[in-house]
C-alpha cells in the first residue's frame, strides 16, 4: 500500500518539485510534491481574496490577468468588478441561498458559506459616486462572518470607513477556535504535552 512521504522542515517554505523524483538519488517526491499531484491546482476550489483595510484606499479596480502582468495579486475589488455576473441592481429570491449564476468560479465557496450563516450573500457590488462599479461593504461583512450590519449600519461611517474597519477586523468564527484551542492546551498538565511532542504520526 502506498503511503505519503514523511513531513519535513523544509516544506514549510518550498513549492512543489515535479522533477525530483526523476532525479537520480532525489529518494522520489517530497510531500509537498506528492500532495499537489493529488491535488491540482486548476481542480482546486475558487476561493475570494481576503477582504483588507487598504482595499480603502486602493485605487479603481483592475482586471486581474493586468494586475498579475503588472507583478502583483488580484484585489478582493479586482475579483468582484471583473469575474461575476452580478449587478448592483440586481435582486435575489427569497431563500437561502443567492443565485448561483452570480458567482461564476466561487460558487462553490458562496454556497458552502451562506450554509454556515444561515443567510444570503449580499450582493457585492455597487456604483460608486461617479456611477462606477465598487466593492460594497455589506459582502466584506458577510465574508468576515460577521452579523449583517455590524459595521455597516453603523451612522455616519463612509464606504470607506466601513470596509477600514471590516478589513482591520478578525473573523470571529475563526477567533472562538483560536481561543478554544488555547485554552485547552492551557488545561493540559505539562506530562501530556510532552507525550504528544514524542509522539509518531501516520507516516512512512
Amino acid at each position: 500500500m502506498p503511503h505519503l512521504p514523511s513531513p519535513t522542515v523544509s516544506d514549510a517554505t518550498r513549492g512543489p518539485d515535479f522533477a525530483k523524483r526523476d532525479r537520480e538519488g532525489s529518494g522520489g517526491d517530497d510531500l509537498v510534491t506528492a500532495l499537489a499531484r493529488l491535488f491540482p491546482r486548476e481542480k482546486a476550489e475558487k476561493l475570494f481574496k481576503t477582504p483588507t483595510a487598504n482595499l480603502a484606499s486602493n485605487g479603481s479596480a483592475q482586471h486581474p490577468d493586468k494586475r498579475k502582468a503588472g507583478g502583483h495579486g488580484p484585489t478582493l475589488e479586482d475579483e468582484v468588478v471583473f469575474l461575476l455576473d452580478v449587478d448592483p441592481d440586481d435582486v435575489a429570491d427569497d431563500g437561502p441561498h443567492s443565485p448561483a449564476e452570480w458567482w461564476g468560479p466561487f460558487a462553490t465557496c458562496v454556497y458552502r458559506w451562506e450554509i454556515f450563516m444561515g443567510r444570503q450573500a449580499p450582493i457585492p457590488l455597487m456604483r460608486g459616486p461617479r456611477g462606477g462599479l465598487k466593492l460594497a461593504p455589506k459582502f466584506c461583512e458577510w465574508m468576515m462572518g460577521l452579523p449583517g450590519g455590524w459595521v455597516t449600519d453603523v451612522p455616519d461611517l463612509t464606504r470607506e470607513e466601513q470596509i477600514g474597519r471590516i478589513g482591520n477586523g478578525v473573523c470571529p468564527q475563526q477567533a472562538h477556535h483560536a481561543f478554544r484551542f488555547l485554552r485547552e492546551q492551557m488545561n493540559k498538565p505539562l506530562t501530556e504535552h510532552t507525550e504528544e511532542s514524542n509522539g509518531q504520526g501516520p507516516t512512512d
